[in-house]
């Protein structure tokens, strides 16, 4: 089985005298495959700016950036994908106008069927739980339930929420869900960013099974 790997969420509110050096910090910890901008700028012109000061960080690491909601601004700032929001609808629509520019991926759903109707868009991911919730020591049940079942049975990679305590990546890596999204855990880690994505790491290969 293949280790989960991190998909990073930016702060809530990224503040660009503090936030690269941050980026850094935590890029130094060891692997991300993803970075997702998503905060709470008030007008575009704030989000390029974000978005244009954060992906070349990111992608000299190899790390994929994707920019949630706003594909105009994930298209001047050179952002390697798009994160859809929105019903059924908005992302087969999206699908249909982007996916030859972007890596495309969707809010999930907790109904199994809605689920499979909204990866059998075309998106390159499906996320379970919700980006806008406030963070909580323990995953959700509903959103981890829903990961584990679509891991094990679809290609379509999944990320789950994970929580603001980094030993739940410990039930993310035991599972074979494919990507852990991290924000609260790492950002306001009393040791910071650097040792925090070191730690999840850690917990992540701990507990990933091993082959026969």
């Amino acid at each position: 089985m293949e280790a989960s790997q991190i998909y990073l969420v930016t702060p809530r509110h990224v503040d660009l005298e503090t936030f690269p050096a941050q980026l850094e910090a935590a890029i130094a910890g060891g692997d991300i495959a993803a970075l997702l901008i998503d905060c709470d700028a008030q007008h575009d012109s704030e989000l390029q700016q974000i978005a244009q000061t954060v992906v070349p960080i990111a992608q000299k690491h190899d790390i994929a950036v994707m920019l949630r909601g706003d594909s105009r601004v994930a298209g001047r700032a050179k952002c390697d994908g798009l994160h859809i929001d929105g019903e059924l609808a908005e992302i087969k629509a999206a699908v249909e106008d982007f996916s030859s520019r972007f890596m495309l991926g969707a809010q999930g759903s907790n109904k199994r069927h809605t689920a499979m109707e909204i990866a059998e868009t075309g998106i390159d991911y499906i996320m379970f739980g919700r980006l806008e919730a406030p963070a909580t020591e323990e995953i959700h049940d509903k959103a981890l339930e829903m990961a584990d079942w679509w891991s094990s049975l679809f290609e379509v990679p999944a990320v789950l929420i994970g929580a603001a305590d980094l030993q739940e990546c410990a039930k993310v890596a035991e599972r074979g869900i494919e990507f852990v999204a991290l924000r609260e855990a790492i950002w306001d880690h009393e040791a910071g960013p650097q040792v925090a994505v070191q730690k999840a790491n850690a917990i992540i290969a701990a507990h990933t099974p091993q082959e026969d």
